[in-house]
């Protein structure tokens, strides 16, 4: 327990021991940063802990785990998280925490305008719950649990199509928008994933890529290598050569500060790429001017592929195209769990595909012999239609 340095990933942290809890935080790129975290987060257990639970409130207990959130989850998961709780205190009010009931819950949920919003809060209310139940000892049950989920409309994931894909290659211009597009193709990696990428974690000799990812169970981030293909080494090795940054793979010389850092997000590039391409939009969203003449006006704003949906048409074209087994692309995107693939697989089982192949001919009506009745027949009501 304390202070260390993760050697493999370069950054500070701390673990505690309070009340026979054990407690941590990470990422800090100082050991003074990171002493500085434990001593606040030590003080703030100290303080809740002194607080009869009565007392406790939803605002400071949804303060205590969002400081659990911020350093566990992604940035956009806190701020999320962060949303959620805000709008429910905004419409519950800053009740006692051990007061808080199902219907509470329900009220607020119910207010929602989609199931699906309703059943996504539902979970993030109950991750807090859980949380603060555990941490702080409580003896109340969480709440949530006795909401029930409601049904929701599976929506179809837009994937796009081969012809697609080489129409994006095609109009992505040499440099940044040719080597992201061919890392996320080649890779099977996630858009953050790719910004991240270090020359540390690129392997010219072995042909090996590292990927650092969060979606774990514990929101650390955890290596994962996959082979590099010629395609990409030969991409790879060009970008390497005209290299911008002796760190970053994709360099951002445009960070504050004159500073080179990484990109973080890319949040135009794929739109620009469909509009160039000619590819149609494949929704609209419901949108409010913030600014200008038509501040506070709606419009309609086209929904393009993201870069998700790289992932996605990749898994299904080695399925489908390239034979590969569930298995294999279950590596590839990196699944602890296969069911989680079979959500990328947009595809029909080639067993089910043979089954229905057996029964053709069997069951199709015969118009070069037309049927006729008897005359008993057709006084028992039979007529030609059947």
């Amino acid at each position: 327990m304390g202070i260390r340095k993760d050697k493999d990933r370069k950054y500070w942290i701390y673990q505690f021991q309070y009340q026979g809890k054990n407690y941590g935080g990470r990422g800090f790129a100082s050991r003074r940063a990171a002493e500085t975290a434990r001593a606040k987060r030590r003080q703030q257990i100290k303080d809740l802990s002194k607080q009869t639970l009565p007392g406790m409130g939803f605002k400071e207990a949804a303060s205590a785990y969002l400081d659990h959130s911020e350093r566990k989850h992604a940035k956009a998961t806190y701020q999320y998280k962060a949303l959620i709780y805000k709008t429910f205190i905004q419409s519950q009010g800053n009740k006692v925490i051990t007061d808080i009931t199902p219907a509470d819950i329900s009220n607020y949920l119910l207010e929602l305008p989609t199931n699906a919003l309703y059943n996504a809060r539902r979970k993030d209310l109950s991750a807090l719950f859980e949380w603060v139940i555990d941490t702080y000892s409580l003896s109340m049950k969480n709440p949530c649990k006795k909401v029930k989920k409601m049904a929701g409309t599976y929506k179809i994931k837009d994937i796009p199509t081969e012809e697609e894909i080489l129409k994006i290659i095609f109009v992505a211009r040499p440099g940044d928008e040719q080597d992201i597009i061919m890392c996320c193709i080649h890779l099977l990696g996630r858009i953050d994933e790719i910004l991240r990428m270090t020359w540390q974690d690129i392997n010219f000799e072995k042909r090996a890529v590292t990927l650092w990812t969060r979606k774990r169970k514990d929101g650390a981030y955890e290596p994962d290598d996959l082979p590099m293909n010629d395609d990409l080494y030969q991409n790879l090795k060009k970008r390497y050569d005209k290299r911008n940054s002796e760190k970053w793979v994709f360099y951002n010389g445009k960070a504050k500060d004159g500073q080179g850092d990484r990109f973080y997000h890319r949040p135009k590039m794929m739109a620009s790429l469909c509009k160039r391409a000619g590819i149609e939009p494949i929704g609209y969203s419901r949108r409010r001017h913030n600014k200008g003449k038509r501040k506070g006006q709606y419009y309609d704003a086209p929904l393009y592929y993201g870069f998700h949906a790289l992932r996605h048409f990749m898994a299904s074209h080695l399925i489908d195209s390239e034979k590969t087994s569930l298995k294999s692309v279950s590596n590839l995107l990196r699944h602890k769990n296969l069911k989680t693939t079979e959500i990328y697989i947009h595809s029909i089982d080639e067993s089910v595909r043979a089954t229905m192949t057996g029964i053709e001919g069997k069951f199709t009506p015969k118009t070069e012999k037309p049927i006729h009745l008897s005359d008993t027949q057709k006084e028992k009501g039979v007529n030609e239609n059947g």
